[in-house]
């Protein structure tokens, strides 16, 4: 792992409640400037840090850019910095099978076994894609992580050849809950097939084309673009910063499942676009975003595990009593961490992505939804 020398400390540990404080009549822009402000310190300047984009409908309410996307240049985070948004990269491939669907290709209560005839038990018959985009699969995640250096830099073809080998399940297909990245390298495969184009051809033509998305593309180690960020975390003697992305991390190159990279704008786009229809039909979209799975119920995993949280297909949903619905994804590869909502009642869309995980996530999507309900920009 690359070691980074810091160009200042670390700032302590989050001030709980701080931006609490900020005057109810400041303006939006304080407001938020006041959240960020608290969240990485008046002195994180040369830090990684975020790209922010706070929009209603396809105007942009908030925009905030802060840190260093590369410690070792120098280059600072801007509105051309591209982050990779690690698993929030999941809804692109379900909007690709969704597609499929639209067109009558393919449907969401097929079987695995229709579309995978390689595998032959029959437990396979038992699957469907909306278990594969659901994280209701009943699969186990049986990777080989024996060897580290396989895994640091696995491919999308390595990181499925387990599934030959599966002769049961956690579960029954349908019933529970548990988070798994491999499902979705299966599902960019039914999009091969039905569609004859490679995945990542296929989403640049079909997803990000149609979206105005012209700084995303999937990861490739072999092409490295400008303005790509890297990602950090703190090092152990807790002064300075530890490069932690390609390389650094297992699992860290596979795409469908986690390898977009993104501007905060053009995440944006995304989320209007599929606001307008451009991307799959309303119906569909409705069909994502709706609850399918209650995410807290569950003994198998824990990730977003929280009261009122459910999974639909490629999106997380929370319908907290008393708060306003929410669709939303989280994303974690290496040092980058994502952030990305929607309201869909009242069109607000929320994006941070940050390319350093030291910060508690939660917190702070708490902090933005509560300023924007105290502006009436939200509701519940």
């Amino acid at each position: 792992m690359k070691k980074i020398i810091p160009v200042l400390a670390l700032v302590l540990a989050l001030l709980a409640g701080a931006c609490r404080h900020a005057a109810p009549h400041a303006t939006l822009q304080q407001r938020f400037d006041s959240v960020f402000a608290w969240r990485y310190g008046s002195d994180a300047a040369g830090d990684p840090g975020c790209a922010v984009v706070i929009a209603r409908a396809d105007s942009i309410l908030y925009e905030h850019y802060q840190g260093v996307a590369d410690m070792a240049t120098g280059e600072p985070i801007d509105s051309a910095t591209r982050f990779c948004i690690a698993s929030v990269s999941k809804q692109f491939t379900v909007a690709a099978v969704l597609q499929q669907v639209a067109l009558g290709r393919a449907d969401m209560a097929d079987t695995a076994a229709r579309w995978f005839p390689e595998y032959t038990r029959p437990l396979w018959s038992g699957i469907t894609l909306a278990d594969l985009a659901g994280h209701t699969s009943g699969l186990p995640d049986a990777r080989d992580r024996s060897d580290r250096r396989a895994c640091l830099y696995a491919t999308d073809s390595s990181s499925v050849l387990f599934f030959a080998d599966v002769d049961s399940l956690k579960f029954v297909p349908g019933t529970a809950y548990d988070y798994q990245n491999p499902t979705f390298l299966l599902l960019a495969r039914v999009v091969e097939r039905s569609a004859g184009l490679p995945f990542c051809a296929y989403a640049a033509d079909h997803l990000f084309g149609p979206a105005g998305m012209r700084s995303t593309y999937y990861f490739n180690p072999d092409s490295i673009p400008p303005r790509q960020a890297h990602a950090y975390a703190p090092d152990a003697e807790g002064i300075g910063w530890d490069e932690f992305d390609y390389g650094e991390e297992t699992f860290y190159a596979t795409r469908p499942d986690g390898g977009i990279y993104s501007t905060a704008r053009d995440m944006t786009r995304w989320q209007q676009a599929l606001a307008d229809g451009r991307i799959v039909p309303d119906s569909l979209l409705r069909l994502a975003r709706s609850p399918r799975v209650d995410v807290s119920a569950g003994p198998w995993c824990d990730y977003q595990c929280r009261p009122h949280t459910s999974y639909g297909l490629g999106w997380f949903v929370d319908t907290t009593p008393g708060a306003p619905l929410k669709s939303y994804h989280t994303g974690d590869n290496g040092g980058f961490q994502a952030y990305v909502a929607y309201y869909p009642a009242d069109s607000v869309s929320v994006v941070v992505l940050e390319n350093r995980h030291d910060r508690d996530r939660w917190s702070l999507a708490l902090e933005i939804e509560r300023i924007l309900r105290e502006s009436g920009l939200v509701n519940p």
